[in-house]
C-alpha cells in the first residue's frame, strides 16, 4: 500500500510471513508528537496538553511527560520524585530522572534526601561523588568525609568545584602530607597538567626536600639530561621508577630510539619490576619497530630479552619475516605465550614457515586453519584448494517469540525513536534493555531491528547475544540493487564493495567519522569532490553523499580508481580506499618487494593492516552468502603469497 510503512519480523533465514503493518493512526500519532515536542519546547501550553490527551496509547509518550516533568522538578518534593521514578522504572529516562534530582539535592545541600537517592545513582558523576562526600560530613562522620576528600584530591587534573568545600573543611583540619602532596604533584607531571602540579607543589615545604624538586622538574622539562648522566636516579631517590617512566615518556617524542635505550639502562639499574615495564616498553617499541629501523630487532631483543611482552614478540616476528628469516621467525613464535601462538594468524606462519624451511605441517594444523573463517583461513583454503569454512548457523524463533519481543514496552520506544530518527535515544533505550533480556531474546531483537533497516543496531544485537556465525545478521545486504549497478558501472567486484561498507559504515546512511568521512562508503568529502568531477557524477551538495544512490556510485568508482591505480591489486586497493593512495606507495616504495601476505601483515598502520584483512575477509563471506564467485585473492595475488614461493 502506497505511503505504508511495514515492520516485518525476521527469522535468521526467513521472512515470516506475519508482518505488522503501520497504520494511518500510528502515522498520525508520530506526526502529533513531534509537533506536540516542539509546542513543550516553544512553550506552547495549550498545543502541548491538547496533543498529550490524544498520545496516551503512543509508545513514547514517557518522553513527552518526561521532558515537562523535568522542568518541575525544582518545586517537587522528594515523595513526587518517587512518584514520578516509579512512572519510569525500566526506562533510561529512570536514571537521567534520578541523576537529575540527586544533583538538584546536592547542589541545594538537602544533604539527608541526598543520601537516600544518591546510592540507587549508577555510575555516579564526579560531582554527585563530591556532593556525596559532603553529605557525609554535614552528618558528622569527618573520618570517612576526610577519606573520600583525600581520594577526590589526589588525581592529576582540576577536581569538580563541587569539592571546593569539601577541600578546604579537609585541608583547614587535617592539611596535606608531603607524600599525598607528592603523589598529586607526579600525577599531574604524569598528566601533562602543569597547573595542577604547580599547585601541589605549594604543600611541599620542607627545605630537604627543594633539591629533589628541582630534580623533578629538571627531568621533565629536560628528559634528555638524564641521558647524559642516568645516575641522577638511584634506587635510593624518591619516585625512581615514576620518575624513569615519566622522563622516557617526555623523550620519546624528541628521540624514540634514545627514550628505548635510556628506558633498557634504568630499568636495569633501577630493578624496575617486570609489569611496571610493560606499558612503556610496548607502546614505544612497538612505535620504533613500525619505523622498520635497521637495529630495531636487537634493540626489541634488548626491551624484551625474557618475551614477557606477546605484542612485543609479534612485532619481532614481523621484522624477521620482512628479513625473510624463516629460522628465526619459527623461534621467535615459539616463544609467544599459547593463546597468541594458536590464533589464526600465528598458525597461518607458523604453517608457511615450516614449508619454507621444508618441513612438513602437521594435517591437524593445516586442518584447523582451514576451518577458520577468518583472513588466514580463507587464504589457507584457497592454497589448499578446499572449500572456503563460513559457518553460518542461522537462529530459528518462532512467531510466538518474535511476537513477544516486539511488542515489549522497551522495543516500541526503540522502534519509535528509531523511525523519528532519534537514534541516541534509541540506543540508550537499547543499553538498558539488554540487562534484562536473554541471549535469545536479545537475538530475536536484533534481527527485529534488521527488519527495520536498521542494521548496524542488528549487528550489535548479534555481538550482545553472542551470535557470531549467524552471518545473515552480522553482515547485512541492503540497496541491493543500487551495488549490482554500480559496481557493474564501474567493473569491480559487488562483494568487494559490500565488504568495504560493512567494514566503513556497517550501513549506516548517514554515518560520519571523526575525520569528516561520509555516508555508507565514508567518503572524503574533497574525495568525494574530486571522484565526482573524474567520473561526472552529479555531486552538487555534500549533503548528498548521505543519499545510498549517490555514496554507492562514488564509493565504488573511487575503488576502480584505486584498482587501477594499484594494476589490479585488490589487497594494495584496499589498503588505499583506508590509508589513502600516497601513504600506500610509501609502504609499496619501502617494502613493496616482499610477498603479498608479509607485506600486509607489516602494515605498520594496526587499523589499516586489520581493515584490508576484514574487507577481504568479509568479501568472501558475502560472496558464499549472495552465490557469486568467491576468492580472498585473484590467482596473481595468490602468485605473490610466500606460500606460493615455495610451491
Amino acid at each position: 500500500m502506497p505511503g505504508t510503512q511495514f515492520f516485518c519480523a525476521l527469522t535468521a533465514s526467513v521472512l515470516l510471513s506475519s508482518c505488522v503493518q503501520a497504520t494511518p493512526s500510528l502515522e498520525s500519532q508520530r506526526t502529533l508528537y513531534l509537533s506536540t515536542l516542539n509546542a513543550l519546547e516553544t512553550g506552547n501550553q495549550t498545543d502541548y496538553i491538547n496533543g498529550l490527551k490524544q498520545l496516551q496509547n503512543y509508545p513514547l509518550l514517557p518522553y513527552l511527560t518526561f521532558s515537562e516533568q523535568s522542568k518541575q522538578l525544582p518545586r517537587l518534593n522528594a515523595g513526587e520524585v518517587e512518584e514520578l521514578l516509579d512512572q519510569y522504572q525500566g526506562t533510561p529516562l529512570y536514571n537521567r530522572l534520578l541523576n537529575s534530582w540527586t544533583s538538584q539535592l546536592g547542589q541545594q545541600q538537602r544533604w539527608n534526601s541526598f543520601l537516600e537517592f544518591y546510592p540507587r545513582v549508577k555510575h555516579p558523576n564526579p560531582r554527585l561523588n563530591c556532593f556525596a562526600a559532603r553529605a557525609t560530613l554535614a552528618q558528622g562522620d569527618k573520618a570517612s568525609a576526610f577519606r573520600q576528600a583525600e581520594q577526590l584530591w589526589n588525581v592529576g587534573q582540576s577536581q569538580n568545584n563541587a569539592c571546593d568545600p569539601l577541600f578546604d573543611a579537609w585541608i583547614n583540619e587535617q592539611g596535606i602530607s608531603r607524600e599525598l602532596a607528592f603523589d598529586r604533584f607526579m600525577k599531574a607531571l604524569e598528566a601533562d597538567n602543569i597547573g595542577i602540579a604547580r599547585y601541589a607543589e605549594r604543600f611541599i615545604t620542607r627545605d630537604q626536600d627543594k633539591a629533589h624538586l628541582n630534580l623533578i622538574w629538571s627531568i621533565y622539562n629536560s628528559p634528555e639530561t638524564l641521558q647524559a648522566q642516568p645516575n641522577q636516579l638511584t634506587r635510593n631517590t624518591p619516585h625512581h621508577r615514576r620518575l624513569a617512566m615519566l622522563a622516557v615518556n617526555k623523550l620519546a617524542p624528541k628521540d624514540l630510539e634514545g627514550s628505548l635505550k635510556l628506558w633498557i639502562s634504568l630499568t636495569r639499574s633501577l630493578a624496575i619490576p617486570t609489569e611496571e615495564q610493560e606499558a612503556i616498553s610496548v607502546r614505544h617499541g612497538v612505535r620504533y619497530a613500525k619505523g622498520f629501523h635497521a637495529n630495531a630487532p636487537q634493540l626489541l631483543a634488548q626491551l624484551d630479552p625474557n618475551f614477557n611482552f606477546a605484542e612485543l614478540t609479534e612485532w619481532r616476528i614481523r621484522l624477521a619475516l620482512t628479513e625473510q628469516n624463516w629460522t628465526t621467525v619459527s623461534q621467535l613464535i615459539q616463544r609467544l605465550p599459547d593463546h597468541v601462538k594458536n590464533t589464526p594468524r600465528w598458525q597461518y606462519w607458523h604453517m608457511v614457515t615450516q614449508m619454507r624451511l621444508n618441513q612438513r605441517p602437521a594435517p591437524e594444523l593445516i586442518q584447523t586453519l582451514v576451518a577458520d573463517r577468518s583472513f588466514y583461513g580463507f587464504i589457507a583454503a584457497e592454497m589448499q584448494g578446499k572449500p572456503f569454512s563460513i559457518n553460518h548457523q542461522p537462529k530459528q524463533a518462532t512467531t510466538a517469540e518474535i511476537e513477544r519481543i516486539r511488542k515489549l514496552p522497551a522495543m516500541q520506544r526503540i522502534h519509535e525513536l528509531y523511525h523519528l530518527g532519534f537514534e541516541d535515544l534509541a540506543r540508550s533505550e537499547w543499553n538498558h534493555v539488554t540487562a534484562h533480556l536473554s541471549d535469545h531474546e536479545l537475538h530475536i531483537a536484533a534481527h527485529l531491528f534488521k527488519s527495520w533497516g536498521w542494521y548496524f543496531q542488528g549487528i550489535r544485537g548479534a555481538i550482545a547475544s553472542d551470535r557470531w556465525d549467524d552471518l545473515e545478521l552480522r553482515f547485512p545486504a541492503p540497496h541491493a540493487r543500487l551495488f549490482a549497478d554500480a559496481t557493474r558501472e564501474f567493473n569491480i567486484h559487488p562483494a568487494w564493495a559490500l565488504a568495504v561498507t560493512r567494514q566503513e559504515s556497517a550501513f549506516q546512511n548517514v554515518a560520519r567519522s571523526g575525520a569528516g568521512a561520509r555516508g555508507l562508503m565514508q567518503l572524503m568529502p574533497a574525495t568525494a569532490r574530486e571522484t565526482a568531477r573524474r567520473f561526472e557524477i552529479p555531486l552538487d551538495d555534500l549533503e548528498r553523499l548521505n543519499e545510498p544512490n549517490t555514496n554507492i556510485r562514488l564509493g565504488s568508482a573511487y575503488l576502480s580508481q584505486m584498482l587501477g591505480f594499484f594494476n589490479g591489486n585488490r589487497v594494495h586497493a584496499t589498503a588505499a580506499y583506508n590509508a589513502g593512495p600516497g601513504r600506500v606507495r610509501q609502504w609499496l616504495s619501502a617494502r613493496g618487494h616482499l610477498p603479498l601476505d608479509i607485506w600486509v601483515e607489516t602494515i605498520p598502520f594496526d587499523e589499516t593492516r586489520q581493515y584490508v584483512q576484514n574487507v577481504l575477509t568479509f568479501g568472501v563471506i558475502y560472496a558464499e552468502m549472495h552465490n557469486y564467485s568467491a576468492s580472498i585473492l585473484s590467482q596473481e595475488e595468490q602468485r605473490q603469497l610466500a606460500w606460493y614461493s615455495n610451491r
